[in-house]
């Protein structure tokens, strides 16, 4: 995602149990300035899911990584430095464009209180 761009390009990745990000936490900082009322997300069950890997780059400061750690990692509030975890995700994740003044307006609320 880049102002280049005029979009995002790429899903920030999400547990979707317990809402850690993932992967995109840099995305998700630049969201915050550019006070963007919406992210593309996708959702995965990383715990459970055996198709998505993790691992650390080469240039590391650690020598592995647990998918736990990730997880307390992100809940803290804290980060770990740039290219530290690598995920491996087995589907292909497609690539998105979605235009950043489409993410800066707020989704329709239904009158049940529910995004449109």
């Amino acid at each position: 995602m880049t102002k280049r761009w005029g979009g995002y390009t790429k899903p920030l990745i999400v547990d979707k149990m317990t809402g850690a990000i993932l992967d995109g936490h840099h995305r998700y900082s630049i969201a915050g300035e550019l006070k963007l009322a919406r992210i593309p997300v996708i959702a995965v069950d990383y715990l459970n899911d055996d198709t998505i890997e993790v691992d650390v780059w080469p240039a590391a400061k650690i020598d592995s990584l647990t998918k736990e750690e990730v997880i307390a990692m992100s809940l803290s509030g804290d980060v770990f430095p740039p290219k530290t975890s690598r995920h491996r995700i087995a589907d292909h994740l497609p690539p998105i464009h979605v235009p950043l003044e489409v993410l800066a307006r707020k989704a329709p609320i239904s009158p049940h209180g529910e995004a449109e």
